[in-house]
């Protein structure tokens, strides 16, 4: 068993272990989270471990943002620095040799930093471009909207969100979104009134899911999904509607 550990340019592991010397000329700032230190930590054991590579911030950042995109996972800052310095390593490896990469981070803690591309453009990662709700549209395949006639019955919406396996429905009144349904607000509605069933979801929508144009920017869509909304609409120019969810943006900004 070969234990190999990831590193960050402007830490002292790997130096540290190669030679025995803490060098502080080798500490500088750097972007990289959850790996490498300015100092030896008591609880680094490192004779155990085989060998450090290190890894750019801007490696790391990318290969962060291609684990969301390539494999669904959405991993941290520290995953993505693992991922980049294997395929540095990848040499090192032997056709029947079997790797075990540990994630020990969340992608939620990087939205505002490697999931966010305004932050990464600035530090020169990602070329200026800047997208919009018309650019995440085109970057994923065409997805019809399921609405829901305002008249139609609560156990519709329930047998509609089963059957196409969703969490919530815009809700319609003569074409128009006149408000939203979602799995949570059905649920605590038959709780306090099982008999809610065949009463129209007129009765317990809610507020509609915000609108935006096809020229918003992500950022905007972004601070529009919350907890209240987990998506925003988006009206083309012919008038035809389109649901952008937080998966989006997450499959956009690692495109």
């Amino acid at each position: 068993i070969k234990v190999w550990g990831i590193d960050t340019y402007g830490s002292v592991f790997k130096k540290y272990k190669e030679t025995g010397i803490l060098d502080k000329n080798e500490i500088y700032p750097y972007i990289t989270e959850g790996i490498g230190e300015d100092f030896l930590p008591q609880n680094v054991n490192f004779d155990v471990i085989d060998l450090f590579e290190k890894v750019t911030d801007k490696d790391a950042a990318l290969m962060t943002r291609d684990i969301a995109r390539k494999e669904g996972i959405f991993a941290g800052n520290s995953a993505g620095s693992a991922i980049a310095g294997l395929i540095q390593l990848k040499d090192k490896l032997k056709p029947e040799d079997v790797v075990v990469v540990i994630f020990h981070d969340h992608g939620s803690r990087y939205m505002g930093k490697m999931y966010n591309e305004d932050w990464l453009r600035e530090r020169g990662f990602l070329k200026d471009e800047k997208l919009t709700a018309r650019s995440i549209l085109a970057k994923r395949s065409n997805q019809e909207v399921i609405t829901l006639d305002c008249e139609k019955t609560i156990t519709e919406a329930i047998n509609i969100m089963k059957t196409l396996s969703i969490s919530q429905l815009p809700v319609t009144q003569q074409g128009m979104v006149i408000g939203k349904v979602t799995e949570s607000n059905i649920l605590d509605s038959l709780l306090e009134n099982p008999s809610l069933k065949s009463s129209p979801v007129k009765e317990i929508m809610t507020a509609s899911l915000p609108f935006v144009d096809l020229n918003t920017s992500i950022d905007k869509i972004s601070s529009m999904i919350n907890k209240d909304n987990s998506a925003v609409l988006v009206e083309d120019e012919q008038g035809k509607f389109e649901i952008i969810t937080q998966y989006d943006i997450i499959e956009a900004i690692s495109g």
